[in-house]
């Protein structure tokens, strides 16, 4: 049993879609049951329905049982007893536009494709930013795929101004085997990064962290906070770099909200341009043409460089590497040994590190 109320029987005027009440008497098959089971039992024609869910219902006070809520879900029926189930209003899906943009591809195949985001563009439509991400240009892609029913969908994310590696499954199923692949030890992902300071050759970085502010989102070290680990290694550049930075490769043990960014921060070399995770006393102590060049730089010097791991349907080894953008080359960021900056490909045989 269903009622609908809105604006036509008695709510406020901005409602804009009505309240759906799903009823029901318990019966004598219900008394056997948990509360949980025997609301699945009557809203067994509701999509998508769980115990899951219903328990979410109940803990958001939207199941009463004979006008009382903050029943627990084993709690038990009598037959005779009323439920009444408040259905949250459903999300309404936006429809994003697809949109021609210039996103190089890295890796194409039938289930994935792997891009080359630039700094700059946002990965996905968010608030009142609707157009120009890379979402709305994955979009536009798909209307050449071979399955017309493919959607993108973003298997990581990567910060605005963070150029770089970015994979993309083309359907669900795709894209949550990948997103299981990506959290284990069997894939790595690996970022270049210039930084303020001298860093030694290499370093394991364990802070943790967690969120210190919301608008914008940043994170810091806090003692509390979600086990993070960033392996860095200093790498030697074959052009001169300004004086006073630093070129480091950062591998992810962990994948944290602005890992990278707030790591390096917390451990005395800041990520040059970053707008976020600065250091005033670091940036003084640069020379006059150095903190030029980085108060030139829209945005963090940090580049996603490589992904690696196991293809998520055919298992054979995925390795992507995404070119060195320009605005990093004009600091000096071209690693030796094994490194390419044009094309972003390792040469066999080579040890990039200093």
């Amino acid at each position: 049993m269903s009622r609908g109320t809105g604006p036509e029987s008695g709510s406020t005027a901005r409602s804009t879609a009505p309240v759906v009440e799903r009823q029901f008497v318990a019966d004598r098959g219900d008394e056997r049951l948990r509360l949980d089971q025997a609301v699945m039992r009557h809203l067994a024609d509701e999509p998508g329905l769980s115990r899951t869910r219903v328990q979410r219902w109940l803990d958001a006070g939207l199941i009463s049982v004979n006008g009382r809520e903050g029943r627990r879900a084993s709690s038990s029926l009598r037959q005779g007893d009323e439920v009444v189930v408040t259905l949250p209003t459903p999300r309404v899906r936006k429809v994003h536009a697809a949109e021609a943009l210039d996103v190089p591809v890295l890796y194409e195949d039938e289930w994935l494709v792997v891009v080359n985001k630039p700094a700059g563009m946002v990965a996905h439509p968010t608030g009142r930013l609707q157009s120009g991400t890379l979402f709305n240009a994955l979009l536009h892609k798909a209307r050449g795929w071979e399955d017309a029913t493919a959607r993108p969908g973003l298997v990581h994310r990567l910060d605005r101004d963070t150029s770089g590696v970015l994979l993309v499954a083309k359907s669900r199923s795709v894209h949550a085997r990948a997103a299981r692949l990506l959290s284990t030890d069997h894939a790595s992902k690996t970022y270049l990064a210039v930084v303020i300071g001298r860093p030694p050759e290499d370093a394991t970085i364990t802070y943790p962290l967690g969120k210190i502010a919301e608008r914008p989102p940043q994170v810091g070290v806090v003692d509390e906070g979600w086990p993070s680990i960033t392996y860095v290694q200093r790498l030697r550049s074959t052009w001169p770099m300004p004086d006073g930075l630093a070129l480091l490769e950062c591998t992810l043990g962990t994948g944290r909200l602005h890992q990278i960014r707030a790591h390096l921060l917390a451990a005395g070399w800041p990520i040059a341009g970053d707008p976020i995770y600065r250091s005033p006393k670091a940036e003084a102590k640069l020379p006059p043409m150095t903190k030029a060049q980085v108060d030139a730089l829209d945005g963090q010097a940090l580049h996603a460089w490589r992904l690696v791991m196991p293809h998520p349907m055919t298992g054979e080894v995925l390795d992507v590497t995404a070119p060195i953008p320009a605005r990093l080359q004009a600091l000096g960021v071209n690693p030796g040994g094994s490194w390419d900056a044009s094309v972003g490909r390792v040469r066999p045989g080579a040890t990039p590190h200093a």
